[in-house]
């Protein structure tokens, strides 16, 4: 599709999407579990599935699963990992061309907010023309308020390469640079949220919160000291 930013390089994905932390990906399993429980909540699309991180265990738990990505590089990785989902090459932009409907819908891993806000909104609205009365919506974004105290260069390793990392904020919008070691570079920018402005974009499209967290641990309500918060709602209308 044209026009088509936050494109993952092949580096990417080699430093940080086939080596995720189990432990990490185990919680979030958890999280989704306890808020589409079964049989309720059966038919899930994992929108950005990415190599079917959370597609896999679902599906092994019982659920009927469709992940989309853009990206056919990781969709064939994902269809190696997991047999029993179904995996389409399709942009999130796109989501009105799936002819079924769900009763959740999952988007995790920082990847709703990739486009100018108009789009945004425009793929939130059709994912919530995606769900079943009364389904549900999973996001995994970032916290506006900790990547506008925390702007600037930072250098780390991750899986024996290192990187410097530059973040800016422009408005609500977030800019990520990284420049490996090998000389290769990414970028990325997204459209921030508050929990709040979160909320409030979801009700428009007729969404309700149903619960607002981070570390997908109820407990903890979303903290702007954490950089990831987790968002459930149910659609209303």
């Amino acid at each position: 599709m044209a026009d088509a930013p936050n494109w993952y390089s092949d580096r990417w994905a080699q430093v940080f999407l086939m080596t995720h932390d189990a432990a990490q990906t185990q919680r979030e399993i958890d999280f989704l579990r306890r808020h589409l429980p079964l049989p309720r909540f059966a038919r899930v699309l994992d929108v950005c599935c990415g190599v079917g991180r959370h597609s896999g265990p679902l599906a092994d738990a019982g659920y009927d699963v469709t992940g989309i990505d853009r990206d056919e590089k990781v969709l064939a990785e994902a269809r190696r990992r997991c047999s029993r989902g179904r995996f389409v090459q399709l942009d999130m932009r796109q989501i009105d061309q799936l002819p079924d409907r769900f009763d959740a819908v999952i988007c995790m891993w920082q990847s709703f907010g990739y486009f100018d806000a108009a789009t945004n909104e425009s793929v939130l609205a059709q994912i919530v023309d995606r769900l079943t009365p009364g389904g549900r919506l999973v996001l995994d974004v970032y916290h506006r308020d900790l990547f506008e105290q925390r702007q600037g260069v930072r250098q780390f390793e991750c899986n024996g390469v290192k990187i410097t990392e530059t973040k800016h904020m422009a408005g609500d919008r977030l800019h990520v640079a990284l420049d490996y070691e090998t000389c290769e570079r990414d970028e990325f920018e997204w459209q921030l949220f508050t929990p709040d402005a979160l909320v409030t974009l979801a009700a428009k499209q007729g969404l309700e919160s149903v619960a607002a967290c981070c570390g997908c641990d109820e407990r903890q309500p979303p903290n702007p000291e954490v950089s990831r918060m987790q968002l459930v709602f149910s659609l209303v209308k």
